[in-house]
């Protein structure tokens, strides 16, 4: 058999050895660590505590400016009463409301637009929606308001003089909730709102991509080593961890390693190895398919990656009797 022939017959052996070894491995993949999930909990958790803080904040921002409101109608209708100048209500208003009250057989509501009102009000945006009401303290009064749609004053009692009678007078304005909402200072719940938002978003990318990074090829036989933020990252094997989801190895520090192309091809093949040994035949021929004679590149390779492994794992790569190269603990460093 010639030196082509056997050559052919070492690389269908090796790739069909190096697929069974993937197949094997792609099994071990890490399982569902608790602090990975606690890590996700802790996310949600920020994220629905700002959320919440922003809704109350609102609501809080929300019924502060109603009673507002509230607090202006009622110093206006106090200050316009006392000015004492000219009745709020004639005499024939009041007639007018006995008769309509009798018509309709319930209460009525007179809206009236009063000028003096209006000056003493001291939000500018009320001017234009505010009046006031009056109903009749008799045996058919029944007080309360009758229009729930709008924000009123509490109720004072006047002696209308000239007419001789009791009148119940409130101060009202016409606001929508959406319009008292805009009102309101919603500067700090809409920054609560906009963190919760971009903690979102940052939480999301950010367990996504370790997600990404825990999604390893863990080799046969290793103890499992924490990653540097604390979770259960990989399996490592003396120190070296080796991430399928970008195609790195990385160190003690669990930093990545750089390797050149090769370096990695080669570590690769180390790695995915149950005995972590390969003989020069299956390297040179997984490497170096087309080249008759790669032993003296294989062994500048071999020379220019012994200190990096040595540098950043605790193994070492052990020549055995020109043969195999294996990955092997550094007993000097354990």
């Amino acid at each position: 058999m010639n030196t082509g022939a056997k050559r052919s017959i070492n690389n269908t052996i090796f790739f069909i050895r190096h697929k069974k070894e993937e197949a094997q491995n792609s099994l071990h993949l890490q399982k569902p660590n608790p602090i990975f999930m606690n890590r996700r909990l802790l996310s949600v958790t920020v994220f629905l505590a700002l959320m919440l803080t922003s809704l109350l904040a609102g609501r809080h921002n929300y019924h502060v400016t109603r009673n507002e409101i509230t607090a202006d109608l009622n110093q206006a209708l106090a200050l316009t009463l006392l000015e004492k100048k000219e009745p709020i209500v004639t005499q024939d208003t009041i007639r007018a409301y006995k008769q309509l009250r009798r018509t309709s057989g319930g209460q009525v509501l007179i809206a009236v637009s009063d000028e003096r009102f209006c000056r003493h009000l001291k939000n500018r945006r009320l001017k234009e929606t505010s009046f006031l009401t009056f109903d009749v303290v008799d045996k058919e009064y029944q007080g309360g308001s009758t229009d729930g749609q709008a924000i009123y004053s509490d109720t004072l009692m006047i002696r209308n003089e000239h007419a001789g009678e009791t009148l119940a007078l409130k101060g009202y304005t016409r606001l929508s909730a959406a319009a008292v909402f805009g009102m309101s200072d919603q500067r700090l719940p809409a920054g609560l709102m906009a963190a919760a938002i971009l903690w979102a978003i940052g939480s999301m990318l950010y367990l996504r991509k370790r997600e990404k990074e825990n999604l390893v090829l863990q080799p046969v036989g290793g103890c499992r080593q924490p990653a540097e933020d604390g979770t259960q990252s990989a399996e490592d094997f003396g120190g070296l961890t080796y991430s399928d989801a970008d195609d790195r190895f990385y160190g003690a520090d669990h930093t990545p390693i750089r390797f050149t192309p090769m370096q990695q091809q080669l570590m690769r093949l180390f790695w995915q190895s149950p005995s972590h040994s390969i003989s020069k035949e299956e390297i040179c021929a997984a490497l170096w398919p087309k080249k008759d004679d790669a032993n003296d590149t294989l062994y500048t390779l071999i020379r220019r990656l012994k200190p990096i492994v040595e540098e950043h794992t605790r193994l070492k790569i052990v020549a055995d009797r020109g043969r195999n190269y294996s990955l092997e603990i550094n007993e000097l460093k354990s």
